[in-house]
């Protein structure tokens, strides 16, 4: 109980309006998961599953395009008017062609299975993707400017859309299906996201856009590489298991992600205070406040995080039944490993926040790179004996390889250098 008195304390302000907006945000996707894995069947399910990996890495790579280096350089830019309107400029042109991008990848995929490209489906995965990517960046930088609470009413506003728009389907005995949700999806986006967009257009410049690009590709370079071998190493890892297992495995698959979401919002509302903040600490006081300052984070996440992973693995099956339905319950062992991965991810990402602090992403990217490696070794002996099981055992090791990886990286900057001997 002090713990938690402790933590509700420093929930204040900016801290507290990102909790409760990814709350918003990651509760959403959990609540919305569930209602399509009980609306639809696991086939299905398992192809919606699919048009989400593919969005969610087009997702990941404008992250490390244009919101990650936001959060780690908004607190140093000497006009933030100026760099909000270049931020947005540049993330409203690759959002649209990551749109196409997904479009394109999810038509040549059903085309090598021989199947007939669901226009549909492609299409509004493309919209889908145009939208939540605004849609994050609009968040990113309304935390990095003090309108949390603008990102939190814009957040809820969605979340409060789509089982209306769900609801008004039904009520019209409209048969629900993975294009609609998909469809409803980006429709909800878009509708929640453009009037905030909108009403904070501005003329970047060329200059600033361009100054904004050159900042952001420094740390993108090494950022961009990070994505394709996350890639590789989880939702990779999905696609072989759902070709290997078929679509119910990887709507278990997923399912049993859900279950470990409210860990992982958690996590991800980390990324609206702790980059910034870490910046800001390594700017003012340099190597020591910057430690002292994630440590702190690390303490005070550490405790909730621990005891909420071991709620949901504990009783994994419990928890599949109650939520998904009995066909789910076969999938408590996968619930179980990805829960440890996330443990794993946490404090990974406490580690990382030092090499983004020190603008060494080239660091993150190699520590990502052996977890690929590690995955590719695991994949298909795990998958092959274990199954579904096997593959969230891959994911999980990969999350171990990159920390262990990422320490060891730290431990080597620690270490005191050999003096050079003077030259003659």
């Amino acid at each position: 109980m002090t713990v938690l008195r402790t933590l509700l304390a420093r929930l204040r302000g900016r801290a507290l309006l990102s909790l409760l907006d990814q709350g918003a945000v990651s509760g959403f996707g959990f609540l919305a998961g569930i209602a399509a894995a009980r609306l639809i069947d696991m086939e299905a399910f398992g192809r919606l599953a699919l048009v989400l990996i593919v969005a969610g890495f087009a997702q990941g790579l404008h992250n490390a395009l244009v919101t990650a280096p936001l959060m780690t350089l908004a607190g140093t830019v000497r006009s933030p008017a100026r760099y909000a309107a270049a931020v947005n400029a540049g993330a409203l042109v690759l959002a649209a062609g990551l749109a196409l991008g997904v479009a394109g990848t999810l038509a040549l995929y059903f085309a090598l299975r021989g199947e007939a490209v669901p226009v549909g489906l492609v299409t509004a995965a493309g919209a889908l993707t145009l939208a939540q990517n605004l849609q994050l960046t609009v968040r990113r930088l309304l935390f990095a400017y003090d309108g949390g609470a603008v990102a939190l009413a814009m957040d809820l506003a969605r979340a409060a859309a789509f089982p209306v728009a769900v609801a008004g389907l039904w009520a019209a005995g409209i048969p629900l299906n993975a294009t609609r949700l998909v469809e409803l999806l980006a429709v909800t986006a878009f509708a929640t996201t453009l009037p905030v967009l909108a009403g904070r257009a501005a003329r970047p410049g060329r200059r600033p856009l361009a100054t904004a690009a050159r900042r952001h590709w420094q740390m993108a370079r090494w950022l961009l590489p990070v994505v394709l071998v996350t890639f590789g190493q989880e939702q990779l890892v999905w696609l072989l298991a759902g070709g290997a297992l078929g679509d119910e495995a990887l709507g278990g698959l997923r399912a049993s992600q859900y279950l470990v979401g409210i860990v992982v919002l958690m996590l991800a509302a980390t990324e609206n205070v702790v980059p910034t903040g870490a910046g800001r600490a390594y700017e003012a006081g340099g190597e020591p406040a910057l430690r002292a300052y994630l440590l702190g984070v690390t303490r005070r996440l550490g405790v909730p995080v621990g005891l909420l992973l071991a709620l949901a693995a504990g009783p994994a099956e419990l928890w599949l039944r109650l939520v998904f339905g009995a066909p789910y319950v076969p999938f408590a062992p996968c619930l179980r490993w990805l829960a440890l991965g996330v443990a794993f991810i946490f404090l990974r990402d406490m580690v990382a926040q030092i090499f983004r602090a020190r603008r060494r992403t080239d660091v993150i990217f190699r520590a990502f790179a052996i977890s690929f490696a590690v995955s590719l070794a695991l994949v298909q002996p795990l998958i092959g004996r274990y199954g579904a099981a096997g593959a969230a055992a891959v994911v999980a090791i990969a999350h171990g390889a990159s920390l262990l990886a990422l320490l060891a990286a730290l431990g080597r900057a620690a270490l005191p250098q050999p003096e050079r001997p003077e030259r003659c």
